[in-house]
């Protein structure tokens, strides 16, 4: 990989983890689109898995006091099945079909974030549910985060419980894509070195996010998500 090319990417990395960390959903859409164009669409999901299950752990320790584990525990019962199931998918998926699936689910993701959804409220049972989706919506396009987030902002969570129980939901979803992911030659070499080194910096950028979240606006970190996905969904389907 070209230096250039090579230190975008870690700005990227570090930029989509504050973001993230802070905001609690964001960092994976967000990092997507610039390892997707950097290092290639097939191996950009696999190696944004890996990236995200190390930031997950810095995003954990700063909320930690504040963790829902019944909330969390539901949704991974329903999203880890749903990762394994999309990873298998995405293995198996023509590259052209995941450059435009890819480009069209970002800037779905936008549109989303804009729907009258503030009403739709689930008990606790019903986040199995929600993870299952989540799960093989990340598997497939390598973070769904803003899906399962006004199910669990809507339930109550909020702040720092928003940030520390999602984080520790989708823990699970993200590892369980991994053994997948490495069955498929997606995870070796040249690609791993890439995932872990972006993961190192993802996991300082996680504890910046948390040091700042009370301190900038909410708006700031949802417009810098959308700016970055909407741009990244265009450049994708651009290329496809």
């Amino acid at each position: 990989m070209e230096p250039l090319a090579a230190a975008g990417l870690g700005i990227a990395a570090l930029a989509a983890s504050i973001i993230g960390g802070a905001a609690g959903i964001g960092a994976a859409i967000a990092l997507i689109p610039a390892v997707a164009l950097t290092v290639g669409v097939r191996e950009a999901v696999p190696v944004v898995t890996v990236a995200i299950t190390m930031h997950l752990f810095s995003r954990i320790w700063v909320n930690r006091a504040s963790i829902d584990y019944r909330v969390a525990g539901w949704f991974a019962l329903g999203g880890v099945p749903g990762a394994v199931a999309g990873a298998f998918v995405f293995a198996n998926a023509p590259i052209e079909a995941l450059a435009r699936g890819l480009g069209v689910f970002l800037l779905a993701v936008v549109v989303y974030r804009r729907l009258p959804l503030g009403q739709v409220r689930i008990g606790l049972r019903g986040f199995a549910a929600v993870g299952a989706a989540q799960g093989f919506l990340s598997a497939m396009f390598g973070g769904a985060g803003p899906f399962g987030a006004v199910f669990l902002l809507n339930y109550g969570l909020v702040r720092n419980a928003f940030v520390g129980t999602m984080a520790v939901a989708t823990l699970g979803i993200s590892a369980a894509k991994i053994p997948v992911y490495s069955g498929y030659s997606l995870l070796e070499g040249r690609t791993l070195t890439i995932a872990l080194i972006l993961g190192a910096i993802m996991m300082v950028g996680g504890l910046i996010g948390g040091a700042i979240a009370r301190r900038v606006s909410d708006r700031f970190f949802v417009v810098a998500i959308e700016v970055l996905i909407a741009f990244g969904g265009v450049a994708l389907l651009i290329r496809a």
